[in-house]
């Protein structure tokens, strides 16, 4: 069963990970043109922005503008910058959940699998369309609010005169608003990929779970693939941590950012007609990091459970060498599976919580400051 072919799809449309049937030398050679392509052009649209606060930015207003906007497209620029670089190590991970003993060994265990893949579909396609409706909307006010007056939907700084005619006001404005769809389809795929495969670790956690329970009497062996595969997925945890933690600290930031910077701008009495797309925005912002927080508590609080799946187990009738080895399980799980950013900030409902509260605070202090 592969896994995560959503996921994987959106990867391949991002430039990210070529196509497993694209094999052919010049197949391989046009891919990494069209990678190149793609980060040159979300990165040139970051710079735009960066240049915009340097010449043009005059007071909070301003700034807070260019923040709202700006800082959704830096996040799309350092996930493609880490998931290039940590490329090999996804592809291990994925290969990893593809062979022993992660691979479901009966249909019990095929169906905790299938259950996890539907799961995880609905979550991309769900979540795909939360995204992408939040950037159509906001395309779409634009081009009522903004296309007629030659202003340009977001904040930037461009070495030209834009609205000098309309064909370069037109290419311009394309320019922006394809290069910000493009850099939502990558948000997503970062987004579905991490919590995808923190689903597959919950996933493995419920097939452990499935194989203590089947644990026969005076079956040694069975007990011992069992501690195996406990360590393996306790590895798996900790590899798939190490790949995703540096990231998952950028978004934590800047996703206390945008809230913060969203409620200072939905609280300011000039906003108008922007205040429908800016609470949208806010939402997806908040359900975005939620995410990665809902499935980071979940394995958690799994992993706290193994104590509890080995005393439902048929443990009392197992000779003492097993007991023993369901012992060594039971205290190596007195410690979780934990998902950091960086050591830092434990991705969970509580971190969550402290977020928004963070950002709330923010919020006040800008306003107490504009006030």
């Amino acid at each position: 069963m592969r896994i995560l072919r959503a996921t994987f799809t959106i990867l391949n449309l991002c430039g990210w990970l070529r196509p497993s049937f694209w094999i052919s030398p010049y197949q391989k050679i046009l891919y990494n043109f069209y990678t190149v392509f793609l980060f040159l052009t979300i990165h040139s649209l970051l710079f735009t922005q960066i240049l915009d606060v340097v010449f043009n930015v005059r007071n909070q207003n301003e700034f807070s503008d260019n923040i709202y906007e700006s800082l959704a497209v830096f996040m799309s620029c350092c996930k493609m910058c880490s998931f290039l670089l940590n490329r090999k190590k996804v592809k291990l991970l994925i290969d990893t959940l593809q062979k022993k003993p992660f691979l479901p060994m009966n249909a019990e265990e095929y169906e905790i699998r299938r259950r996890c893949e539907q799961t995880a579909t609905r979550n991309t396609i769900g979540y795909t369309i939360m995204i992408e409706c939040c950037v159509v909307f906001m395309w779409t006010t634009s081009v009522f609010r903004d296309f007629g007056r030659r202003q340009l939907t977001y904040r930037a700084w461009i070495p030209y005169d834009y609205s000098s005619s309309l064909l370069t006001f037109t290419v311009t404005y394309t320019y922006q608003t394809s290069t910000v769809m493009i850099g939502s389809i990558m948000n997503i795929a970062y987004d579905t990929l991490h919590s995808g495969m923190l689903m597959h670790t919950y996933c493995q956690l419920e097939i452990l779970e499935h194989r203590l329970k089947n644990v026969t009497k005076d079956d040694n062996y069975s007990v011992e693939q069992c501690a195996h595969y406990h360590h393996r997925i306790f590895q798996f945890a900790a590899m798939l941590n190490k790949t995703f933690k540096t990231t998952a600290c950028i978004q934590f930031l800047m996703s206390a950012s945008i809230v913060c910077f969203n409620l200072y701008r939905i609280t300011q009495k000039d906003l108008g007609a922007r205040l429908a797309e800016t609470v949208f925005y806010a939402f997806c912002m908040i359900m975005e990091i939620f995410y990665y927080c809902w499935y980071g508590n979940e394995v958690r609080l799994k992993s706290l459970e193994i104590p509890d799946m080995i005393i439902r187990s048929d443990w009392i009738n197992l000779d003492v060498g097993s007991r023993k080895i369901l012992v060594m399980i039971m205290r190596r799980a007195t410690v979780p599976i934990e998902f950091t950013s960086l050591h830092v900030v434990s991705m969970n409902l509580e971190s969550f919580m402290a977020l928004l509260k963070a950002s709330f605070t923010a919020c006040n202090v800008l306003q107490q400051t504009h006030g």
